[in-house]
C-alpha cells in the first residue's frame, strides 16, 4: 500500500507516537466527570445503574423503579463496578465504560493497522479517530454506543487478523466473544456489523477465511451463550411474553416507522464527522473506491464500513451513533488516502502536517476541557436548581406530570412517580400536600388548585421550560 513508503523518520515516529498516547487520555479521559449528564439516553444508563446498586438486583434493570429492558445490561454492569468500588455512581464513573471502550478501540485498531499496512497509517488513523467528532463525543457520554462499537468492531478486527494471518482459531473465538458480548450490550443488532460485511466480502474476494468467519460453531456457541444467558433468566423471571412490547417498540419502530429520516442523513453525519480529513478521499471518490477494493486488506474496511451504512439507510429512525461501530473502518481507510498524500509532500510542507494536526488535536482537547460545559449549558444549568428547589421541601412526595426527563430523576437521586390527570385529581381531592414538576405544558388542574412554586428556563433544550408547583402546606408561603 502507499503508506508504506511514508518513512518513520519522517514522521518523527517516537514523539508523534508519545504525544497521541497523551492525546488520546486527554480527550478520552480529562474533566470526564466535570460536567453533569448531557442527554436524556446517558440519564437512561446512569439510572438504571444507580438503581441497581441500591436494590442489589443485577439481573433486572428499572429506570425511574420501572422496568427497563429494551437494551441488554452489560453496560450497567461495567458501570456498576466501578460504582460498587467507589460506593457512587457519578458522572465519571458511569461514563468511564465508554472512554475505556473508546481507548481499547483507538489502540487495537492502531496494533492491526500497523501490522497489515505500517505504522504510519497507524498512526494516522489514532489521528483521525481523536479528531473524529462523533467518535469523541460518544467516548465521553454514558451510552451504550462506544460499548457497542467496541464489540462490533472488535469482532470484524478480529475475524480481520484470522483472514489475513496465520488463520489460528483464537482469532475466531475472539471475534464470537465480541459478537457475545455485543449480544449482550444491544442485542441481535450487533450481527449486522458482522454477518453481512462478511458475506459481501467472501462474494467479492472468495477468499475461504471469510466463510470460516461465519461458520465457526464453537463461536457460534461461545456467542450464543454469552448473548443468551441473561435473556433466558429474564424470560423465566417474568415470563417469555415480556419481550413482544420490546421488539413492538425497539424494533419494528425503527425499522419501519411512519416518518422515515431522509437517505442523505448518515453520508452527511460522517463526512462531518470526519472533517477535515475526508476531503482528500471526496477529491476523487471514484478513484479512491477503486484502489481501497483493489487489495482485499483495504476492501475489508470498506465492505466493514459501507455495508453496515446501506442496511441502516433503510430503517426509518436514523441517528449517526447507530453507525458508531464502522467509524473505526472509516478512520483505517482514510488514513490510508492521508498517508499517500502526505507521502507527496516536500519537507517543508510536512512539517506544515504536523503543526496543523497538533493544533486540530489541542483544539479537541480544549473544547472538552472547557468549551462542551458552556456550549451545552442549556442541557444542564437547570438541573443543579431544579433539585436545589425539590431539596427545599424535604417532607413531601415528589411527583412528576404525564413523564419526566430521566435527567432530573438522577440529580433527585430517588424515584419520580408519573401522574395521570385522574391520580392527580385524585390526590388534589385528598388535599395532599406534595409537589408536582412539570416538563412544558401545565395542566389546568395545576393552575387552578395549585401554586407555583418556580420556574426554569431553559430547561435541557433553548426554548423549554419546567414548573414546580405545590399543593397544602407547600403553598403555606407563597
Amino acid at each position: 500500500m502507499p503508506g508504506n513508503r511514508l518513512t518513520a523518520a519522517g514522521m518523527h515516529q517516537r514523539w508523534l507516537f508519545a504525544a497521541l498516547i497523551l492525546a488520546t487520555l486527554a480527550i478520552f479521559f480529562w474533566g470526564l466527570g466535570s460536567i453533569p449528564l448531557l442527554s436524556f439516553n446517558e440519564a437512561r444508563r446512569a439510572v438504571p445503574v444507580r438503581e441497581m446498586l441500591a436494590s442489589g438486583d443485577w439481573l433486572i434493570p428499572t429506570l425511574n423503579h420501572y422496568l427497563y429492558i429494551s437494551k441488554p445490561p452489560l453496560f450497567y454492569w461495567l458501570a456498576g463496578l466501578p460504582a460498587l468500588l467507589f460506593n457512587s455512581a457519578s458522572e465519571w464513573v458511569v461514563r468511564l465504560p465508554s472512554a475505556l471502550a473508546a481507548l481499547a478501540i483507538t489502540w487495537l485498531t492502531f496494533f492491526s493497522m500497523r501490522r497489515r499496512f505500517g505504522l504510519p497509517a497507524a498512526v494516522l488513523t489514532v489521528l483521525i479517530l481523536i479528531t473524529s467528532a462523533g467518535f469523541t463525543a460518544f467516548a465521553r457520554r454514558a451510552e451504550i454506543e462506544m460499548l457497542l462499537a467496541a464489540c462490533c468492531f472488535g469482532s470484524m478486527l478480529a475475524a480481520f487478523e484470522y483472514i489475513f494471518g496465520r488463520q489460528d482459531k483464537r482469532w475466531l473465538d475472539a471475534a464470537f466473544l465480541c459478537l457475545g458480548l455485543g449480544l449482550l450490550t444491544k442485542g441481535p443488532v450487533t450481527l449486522l456489523f458482522y454477518v453481512p460485511p462478511l458475506l459481501v466480502f467472501w462474494w467479492r474476494y472468495r477468499l475461504p477465511q471469510a466463510l470460516a468467519c461465519l461458520t465457526h460453531l464453537r463461536g457460534w456457541l461461545i456467542a450464543i451463550v454469552i448473548g443468551g444467558l441473561w435473556y433466558l433468566l429474564v424470560s423465566l423471571k417474568l415470563g417469555w411474553d415480556i419481550w413482544s412490547r420490546v421488539v413492538e417498540t425497539d424494533i419494528a419502530g425503527k425499522v419501519g416507522n411512519a416518518k422515515a429520516d431522509p437517505l442523505y442523513q448518515y453520508p452527511l453525519w460522517l463526512i462531518t464527522d470526519f472533517l477535515p480529513w475526508c476531503l482528500l478521499a471526496l477529491a476523487l471518490p471514484l478513484k479512491t473506491v477503486r484502489r481501497w477494493l483493489a487489495a482485499p486488506q483495504s476492501g475489508f474496511l470498506l465492505i466493514a464500513a459501507v455495508v453496515p451504512l446501506i442496511i441502516f439507510s433503510f430503517f426509518a429512525n436514523k441517528h449517526a451513533k447507530y453507525l458508531l461501530p464502522t467509524y473505526p473502518a472509516w478512520a483505517a481507510l482514510l488514513a490510508l488516502s492521508v498517508a499517500e498524500f502526505y507521502n507527496k509532500l516536500s519537507e517543508r510542507r510536512r512539517q506544515g502536517f504536523h503543526v496543523v494536526s497538533c493544533i486540530l488535536v489541542l483544539g479537541f482537547f480544549v473544547y472538552y476541557a472547557a468549551g462542551e460545559t458552556r456550549l451545552l449549558a442549556h442541557r444542564h444549568e437547570a438541573l443543579p436548581k431544579i433539585e436545589a428547589k425539590l431539596a427545599s421541601y424535604p417532607e413531601l412526595a415528589v411527583y412528576a406530570w404525564e413523564g419526566i426527563d430521566p435527567r432530573v430523576v438522577y440529580y433527585h437521586r430517588k424515584s419520580i412517580e408519573v401522574l395521570k390527570a385522574g391520580d392527580l385529581e385524585k390526590k388534589l381531592q385528598e388535599k395532599e400536600s406534595l409537589l408536582l414538576f412539570i416538563e412544558d405544558e401545565v395542566p389546568e388542574q395545576a393552575v387552578k388548585q395549585m401554586c407555583r412554586l418556580a420556574e426554569f428556563s431553559p430547561y435541557l433544550k433553548p426554548g423549554h421550560k419546567a414548573t414546580i408547583f405545590g399543593s397544602g402546606t407547600a403553598c403555606g408561603n407563597v
